[in-house]
C-alpha cells in the first residue's frame, strides 16, 4: 500500500514537472514579441540613415559635378562667354533614393522630397496626387527620383503608374 501511494505521488511530481516546463513558454512569447519590436525600431532607424546616405551621396555627387564644371569653364574660350553664364546659373542635379515604407502617406512621401530639396513645395505634391486619385496608390519600396523630375513624373514613379 505505502508503494503504490510512493508510486502514486512520484507520477504526480513527474507530471507537475511536465506541465510547469511546458507553460513556461509564456515568457518566450513576451521575449520574442519584444524582439520583433526592436528589429523592426533597427528597420527603422536603418532606413533612415539609408536616406541620410543618400543624400549624403548625392551632395558629394553634385560638389564634383561642380567642382568639374568649374574646371571645364576655365578652359572656355573668351568668345563662349554667354554660354559660360549658362552653365553657371543653372541647378545642379539632385538625385536620391527615395525609400517608401509600410504606412506612408502622401504627405510623408511629400515632405521627405521637400526636405531632400527634391520638390519645392510638399503641398502641391499631395494636391496633385489627391486631384488625380492616385494619394492611396504609393508603393511601399525604393523610388530614385531627381529635381530634374516635374510633380507629375514624380507623381507616375511612386505611384507605379503609367
Amino acid at each position: 500500500m505505502i508503494k503504490d501511494i510512493l508510486r502514486g505521488v512520484g507520477i504526480g511530481c513527474i507530471l507537475a514537472g511536465g506541465i510547469l516546463y511546458f507553460t513556461d513558454s509564456a515568457d518566450t512569447n513576451t521575449d520574442s514579441q519584444s524582439y520583433k519590436t526592436q528589429l523592426d525600431e533597427l528597420q527603422t532607424e536603418l532606413d533612415k540613415v539609408k536616406e541620410e546616405l543618400a543624400i549624403a551621396q548625392t551632395a558629394t555627387s553634385t560638389s564634383r559635378e561642380t567642382e568639374a564644371k568649374e574646371k571645364t569653364d576655365s578652359n572656355v574660350n573668351e568668345n563662349d562667354e554667354k554660354s559660360e553664364k549658362e552653365q553657371q546659373t543653372s541647378e545642379p542635379i539632385t538625385k536620391i533614393i527615395l525609400s517608401i515604407e509600410s504606412g506612408s502617406n502622401s504627405t510623408s512621401v511629400a515632405e521627405k522630397l521637400e526636405k531632400a530639396g527634391i520638390i519645392e513645395n510638399a503641398k502641391d505634391l499631395e494636391a496633385y496626387l489627391m486631384e488625380n486619385g492616385l494619394a492611396g496608390r504609393i508603393q511601399i519600396g525604393e523610388h530614385e527620383v531627381d529635381t530634374t523630375m516635374d510633380i507629375q513624373k514624380i507623381a507616375r514613379i511612386i505611384t507605379n503608374t503609367k
